[in-house]
């Protein structure tokens, strides 16, 4: 029988949204496993050191297709390192940071012993390091190509980045000293489902001149001091505290990702999606004896891999199906959210579920976004708890539209939405 069967599963790892997917064609026996990872963004709060990933860990797919980054924070680049170094991973998609930008992560993580010398060889190389680990396929994202003007079954099933353009190309290979695969976001088909991807932040050019412009001001840079490392250091302490100055309030670059089948219809196929919330840890005790005995409960099955074979026999729904996600990252929606939404708005009717951006802070919180997503069937506002979500935030997406479902997850419990599409004709 024909058909597709998806799985959004939802964690908070770190204090952050830590999302992995799957897309099964029961027709092609194909499966495609995805991962979106949005460390929290702590704006002037020192971080803890990362607890370190598991090797073994249940939540992590053995191979993963598509691997999103969706900000740089110093414990999810460790658990990036982890990945790529411990599972297969094809494909890795990331915003581009100018050198700047990584000089202030590397120092960041230097002052709260966050992260190894790994992680600083990937902040000083991520391309070359990348490439080191065995991955085929690097991409980092820098502006927006051109959006989807046309509805999600009517677009080329290609690979759709644009390359950046030529003055920003120039830009960046004069920041890294050798060209690596820069590109506009765009959006690809795998599997019969829509990946569509936006990134918001710093501009390059923006960074590239303040760089010019504060090594200009400095005199005798030409001549050799008698303590080269002194002076280096002490010009990359200034350099940083300048940056700081100028730009640490600045929103964070951050990808932004609309996930969803490229076609469903009320008239040709019987769908479904539900939501479940899970208690991780007994979810895990019962998932081992799962896999012992061969049996399996929905919300086990749901959040390791086989819902597709429990959830047939569940009633289509008779409303038009909206089974997208659109995962904000740490998205500055009081500064960007005019930009998301005009480059969403072909895939705003199909979206059922939201990553709040960055675990819920009022910082980057507009309430505006809710005024333009007010559709009838419940939507699914996801987000990671933490110490600086906002109770504002909460109850603006509570209180404010009567179809809203608040789900907040943290280090104890998650939630997985999944579901199925299934033409008619294959129906019993």
């Amino acid at each position: 029988m024909r058909g597709k069967y998806f799985r959004y599963l939802f964690e908070n790892l770190d204090g952050g949204l830590f999302h992995t997917g799957s897309i099964y064609d029961k027709e092609r026996q194909t499966v495609t496993n995805y991962v979106y990872m949005a460390g929290g963004y702590y704006r002037n709060a020192p971080q803890n050191a990362a607890a370190a990933l598991t090797r073994k860990d249940d939540r992590i797919p053995e191979v993963i297709d598509i691997l999103v980054v969706s900000s740089y924070n110093a414990k999810y680049i460790n658990r990036l390192i982890e990945m790529v170094k411990n599972c297969e991973v094809k494909t890795v998609i990331l915003p581009y940071l100018a050198p700047i930008q990584r000089l202030v992560l590397v120092e960041e993580m230097k002052d709260g012993s966050i992260a190894g010398k790994e992680a600083a060889h990937f902040l000083q190389d991520p391309y070359r390091f990348l490439k080191k680990c065995g991955i085929a396929n690097v991409y980092f994202l820098s502006g927006n190509g051109t959006p989807i003007r046309r509805k999600p079954e009517e677009l080329e099933k290609k690979f759709c980045f644009e390359q950046a353009d030529t003055e920003a190309l120039k830009i960046i290979w004069e920041m890294e000293g050798y060209a690596i695969p820069v590109v506009q976001a765009g959006y690809f088909i795998e599997n019969g489902f829509l990946f569509y991807f936006g990134v918001y932040g710093l501009d390059i050019h923006v960074l590239s001149d303040f760089t010019k412009e504060y090594f200009s001001h400095i005199e005798n840079i030409d001549k050799i001091s008698e303590n080269v490392n002194e002076d280096y250091t002490s010009q990359m302490k200034r350099l940083i505290q300048e940056y700081l100055r100028k730009f640490g309030n600045s929103p964070v670059t951050t990808i932004t990702m609309f996930e969803g089948p490229l076609y469903t219809s009320v008239n040709e196929n019987n769908s479904f999606m539900t939501e479940k919330e899970f208690d991780r840890k007994e979810s895990g005790k019962i998932w081992a004896g799962c896999k012992r005995d061969r049996k399996c409960a929905c919300v086990v099955s749901c959040a390791h891999k086989r819902d597709h074979d429990v959830m047939q026999h569940y009633k289509s729904s008779t409303k038009e199906p909206r089974f997208g996600m659109l995962m904000l990252g740490n998205a500055n929606l009081n500064r960007y959210l005019s930009e998301i939404l005009t480059r969403f708005s072909k895939v705003i009717p199909q979206i059922r579920g939201i990553g709040v951006p960055n675990c819920g802070n009022g910082e980057d919180w507009n309430h505006q976004i809710l005024e333009f997503l007010g559709i009838r069937d419940r939507i699914y506002w996801i987000c990671s708890k933490h110490d600086m979500t906002s109770p504002g935030v909460v109850s603006d997406i509570v209180l404010s539209v009567p179809n809203s479902r608040f789900l907040a997850i943290d280090r104890n419990w998650g939630c997985c939405l999944s579901g199925y599409i299934i033409p008619k004709e294959d129906i019993d």
